[in-house]
């Protein structure tokens, strides 16, 4: 094969594919070729030019999954020719965070895709949108035998990275709970929450969203700018109490205060999703004393899946039920030369999930 690279390079109103060497990994990493690389919210470089602490105009993407091509010296848990699923980042596998099992992308020495080329001595690969990407053993998963790349992407910021917090919160039928700020996180959260059985208040006001809400099996749904969409959240639930887990995934204050308000007395919000913008900065003025004293509630926060809880995961992705509902939130894939196409029906709210096809 030629030693070719196809990367994704993102500017403000641009896409191009750059061409970069094929790097090789070293101790402790693999090599993957990848069949998918989903977006996550890189469409917001493209709209704004915005990029995280990890990002670059050469770096972005971050979920994936493909076939391993290539190991490094001290790899023995992988082997060439397995399909894996990447998870983000570079996590350190040493600190109190990843020797406890938890999420990796808060592991308290977290590292991205240029710390990783740098590591490697190359220059492409870091990221997930390119043909062939580095990764850290500890940061992939073998995807089990007859599941398919398309469900396991789902393992990333899909399914996976609403999946621990329902975890960590012991989410049964016997809760009811509020979706605010519903993208395609939403979307994952209600999915995770119905499979545990939980009853579904969604929270939101655009319709083609509200429609795959309801499809995707929300008990409830109410428009945050009705006048009385506090009474019609309170009177679903058992005496009137309030939801007992409010889920934001939009990371705007809009959607939560309204989750905060709307909460029962001792209940827990969770915070997953977050909002920079380049020239928005946005602040949440939270009354601490009213907001969570007196009424004894709780806000927490998480992105992504715990180490301890991704072979859980993979087997959750092997139900048919799961799989029909991750077939419903993929809604569209574009080659990876067409990635201004797929950002341009994100940006317009025309699409749930959207899959980058780098092979194409």
């Amino acid at each position: 094969m030629a030693n070719i690279n196809r990367v994704l390079r993102i500017e403000k109103g641009k896409v191009e594919i750059i061409e970069r060497p094929i790097p090789t990994p070293v101790s402790g990493f693999v090599l993957v070729r990848q069949h998918i690389a989903p977006i996550c919210i890189e469409h917001r470089a493209y709209e704004t030019g915005f990029s995280e602490w990890y990002e670059d105009e050469d770096h972005f993407g971050h979920e994936g999954v493909g076939e391993i091509i290539a190991v490094g010296d001290g790899v023995t848990d992988f082997s060439e020719g397995e399909r894996v699923v990447i998870f983000q980042g570079w996590a350190c596998g040493e600190c109190w965070v990843c020797e406890h099992g938890l999420g990796a992308t808060h592991c308290i020495n977290i590292k991205g895709p240029m710390d990783i080329e740098s590591h490697n001595g190359c220059d492409s690969g870091g990221a997930g949108y390119s043909e062939y990407r580095l990764a850290p053993a500890n940061m992939v998963h073998k995807i089990p035998e007859g599941l398919s790349y398309k469900h396991a992407s789902a393992a990333n910021c899909l399914i996976g990275c609403t999946y621990s917090s329902m975890r960590d919160h012991n989410i049964s039928p016997e809760h009811y709970c509020l979706i605010s700020g519903v993208g395609f996180i939403g979307h994952a959260t209600l999915v995770n929450l119905k499979y545990r059985g939980a009853k579904v208040i969604v929270l939101g006001r655009t319709p083609g969203r509200m429609q795959m809400a309801k499809d995707l099996g929300a008990d409830l749904i109410v428009n945050p700018e009705d006048d009385d969409w506090f009474d019609q959240v309170r009177a679903f639930t058992p005496s009137d109490r309030g939801p007992d887990f409010a889920f934001e995934c939009s990371g705007y204050p809009y959607y939560q205060q309204k989750s905060l308000d709307v909460l029962r007395h001792y209940g827990t919000l969770i915070l997953l999703g977050y909002a920079a913008h380049e020239g928005k900065e946005l602040k949440w003025e939270l009354n601490t004393e009213y907001g969570l004293c007196w009424p004894h509630k709780t806000i927490t926060a998480h992105f992504d899946v715990n180490f301890d809880h991704r072979q859980d995961l993979m087997e959750v992705l092997q139900d048919p039920w799961m799989q029909n509902q991750v077939d419903a939130m993929i809604s569209h894939e574009f080659p990876m030369s067409e990635a201004a196409e797929a950002f341009e029906t994100i940006i317009a709210k025309k699409a749930c999930k959207v899959h980058l096809l780098p092979q194409e």
